[in-house]
């Protein structure tokens, strides 16, 4: 009775909480740092003018006091895409650094996470049982909330470069806008406070955690062939200058028998995090994708906890070791370790599944 009553009450909260996020009200993640967190910022550290806004979100830090790599994981520049928000929460809740610093920013746009995902088919809130009992994962929209941006989509996205995009609502894409504007849009805006912290904090290499849909096979409604699913799942994605790293780390990643594919930034698709970060800064800069059933247009109503072939476990499991295993190659490579301890690895993640490292 205890058991319901509590769940009920979560419910209740969940159900305010709902509410009171659907007309741009602010949000914050739900992060429950662990022993590792030696320190917290906001992301309006490095860019004032997100203080006080619905997109400013917090940073986390997990310092060991030895000198050492620094590496930045983002998570959740795109809300829906779920693993990547979950992995870079649960290194905040369990890792710990003993050499080098690593600095986790777990929801970079909070602003889309206070709005369920437009396509409609999942819900905003998701319950999983973690080691405290009942919580909520957030399923947001990949997109900055237009009330934040506070001005309607142009009829193209034009970026700072020049390079345009027929679809004025990617004006509002944090994964357009790198390397950012001091005085743009509050997009651009927050493209640049993770462009300052990277230069600010000296931060060596970086990963953007990224969802796609799956690879599979489908009939297209429009005209009834079979098409083939995103060629971007299961993929790494680097800068020119990290490439060699990159394609180090998926051959470590191939010996856990995790397998990825490796791709180089195209230099003519501007403001992507993977090009811009590595091109405007000495960081190394890389992006993940893993394979969501949530993202794919033809699934009526995907599971993106449970679905059999990807399930939420196997996703976040391949994320913590893309970041595991740049680690280590980095290391190996420069001199420069970032050693760290109390993460799961893909086979504890598969045996216990995610709940059991979200405190």
């Amino acid at each position: 009775m205890k058991t319901l009553t509590r769940k009920l009450v979560v419910a209740f909260v969940m159900l305010l909480l709902v509410s009171s996020t659907s007309h741009a009200a602010f949000f914050r993640p739900d992060v429950r740092p662990g022993y590792g967190v030696t320190s917290q910022g906001w992301l309006s550290d490095y860019c004032e003018s997100l203080r006080g806004t619905n997109l400013d979100t917090p940073v986390f830090f997990l310092d060991s006091g030895k000198p050492g790599a620094s590496a930045l994981v983002l998570g959740g520049t795109h809300p829906r895409e779920l693993a990547g928000v979950t992995s870079a929460t649960m290194l905040v809740e369990n890792c710990e650094v003993k050499v080098g610093r690593l600095v986790v920013i777990p929801c970079l746009n909070v602003s889309g996470m206070s709005i369920p995902d437009q396509n409609g088919k999942v819900p905003h809130f998701l319950p999983i049982e973690s080691r405290s009992g009942l919580r909520y994962l957030p399923y947001g929209d990949r997109y900055v909330d237009i009330q934040d941006q506070g001005q309607p989509d142009p009829e193209k996205f034009q970026h700072f470069s020049g390079y345009e995009i027929d679809d004025g609502a990617e004006s509002r894409n944090i994964n357009r806008n790198y390397p950012g504007k001091k005085d743009g849009t509050p997009t651009a805006q927050v493209a640049f406070g993770v462009m300052e912290l990277i230069r600010k904090e000296k931060i060596n290499f970086s990963i953007d955690l990224h969802e796609s849909g799956t690879p599979d096979y489908f009939i297209d409604r429009k005209n009834g062939e079979v098409s083939p699913g995103s060629r971007l799942a299961y993929m790494l994605v680097c800068n020119p200058k990290a490439l060699e790293i990159g394609a180090e780390t998926v051959l470590a990643l191939e010996e856990k028998g995790i397998s990825l594919k490796v791709d180089q930034s195209n230099p003519e698709f501007r403001g992507l995090s993977h090009l811009e970060i590595g091109n405007a800064t000495d960081c190394l800069s890389f992006l993940s994708e893993t394979p969501n059933p949530g993202q794919d247009t033809w699934r009526e109503a995907p599971d993106v906890l449970f679905d059999p072939d990807y399930p939420l476990k196997m996703r976040v499991g391949i994320c913590v070791e893309v970041v595991k295993s740049l680690a280590d190659i980095y290391g190996e490579t420069t001199g420069k370790k970032l050693v760290m301890e109390n993460v799961p690895s893909y086979e504890e993640l598969q045996k216990k599944d995610v709940g059991a490292f979200l405190n």
